[in-house]
């Protein structure tokens, strides 16, 4: 009897084990998640950053090597609301904040508060990205951070009217530039809420911005524009605009 006794001690204390190292290492990526003492909910991919290091349903950390130094992003969910849902997001590198939206109504707004974080790219002393705030459109922001979390470039409306093109590949990196593609588009085929077949043909509706940085400053300019016939062209349109 001490045998099965001794034997079920031993069974029971692997079982704990296992669940104490489960429990520390275990990535919670669903409702189950407690937070300040609440059940979170949030929406599947209700925010989004490239290349997590570390993450759960509502915490990413990322690392990133900037002149041979290990830098520290965190981007997380906070004020966790009666109801389960967050009602502020905050971004910080090295534990200082860069980034923070405390006015969040996800259970309601959902993917129109989803918080996107792409295109992570070192430059010099600075860490570039973009943040898509929401995917209505025109909703995305070019940053550049240093490594204590004040911002070097934030911009949203490269010009008038003519916002950073979400949904499709608007950015590229070239040694000490930026490449941007931007537009007044509502989409592909709508200007100012009509039919693109019906806008004026040269008019100019998108156009590519280059940054460049030098001497620890960003410069823009534009570098091509296109015009309504040519976006047309582009996307192969067929318009029939007679009545």
């Amino acid at each position: 009897m001490k045998k099965f006794k001794v034997i079920g001690i031993v069974v029971i204390g692997l079982l704990l084990a296992s669940l104490i190292i489960y429990a520390s290492t275990h990535h919670y990526d669903d409702s189950h998640l407690r937070l300040e003492g609440k059940r979170v909910k949030v929406p599947e991919n209700s925010f989004v950053v490239d290349g997590c290091d570390n993450a759960n349903a509502v915490y990413c950390e990322k690392i990133m090597e900037v002149n041979g130094e290990k830098q520290k992003l965190t981007f997380e969910f906070k004020d966790i609301k009666d109801n389960g849902y967050p009602k502020t997001f905050v971004a910080k590198i090295n534990g200082h904040e860069f980034y923070k939206k405390s006015d969040l109504n996800i259970e309601e707004r959902m993917n129109y508060d989803y918080q996107i974080f792409l295109n992570f790219k070192v430059m010099d002393d600075y860490i570039v990205f973009t943040l898509t705030d929401g995917d209505a459109g025109k909703t995305t922001t070019l940053y550049a951070i240093d490594t204590e979390g004040n911002i070097i470039l934030q911009e949203k409306e490269l010009d008038e009217d003519m916002f950073i093109k979400d949904f499709t590949e608007f950015i590229t990196y070239k040694d000490n530039t930026i490449e941007i593609l931007a537009t007044k588009l509502d989409s592909d085929y709508s200007y100012n809420e009509e039919n693109i077949c019906y806008a004026d043909s040269k008019e100019v509706v998108e156009a590519y911005y280059t940054y460049t940085l030098k001497d620890g400053k960003f410069t823009k300019k534009q570098t091509k524009n296109i015009t309504v016939k040519e976006h047309i062209n582009n996307i192969d349109i067929t318009c029939d605009t007679e009545d």
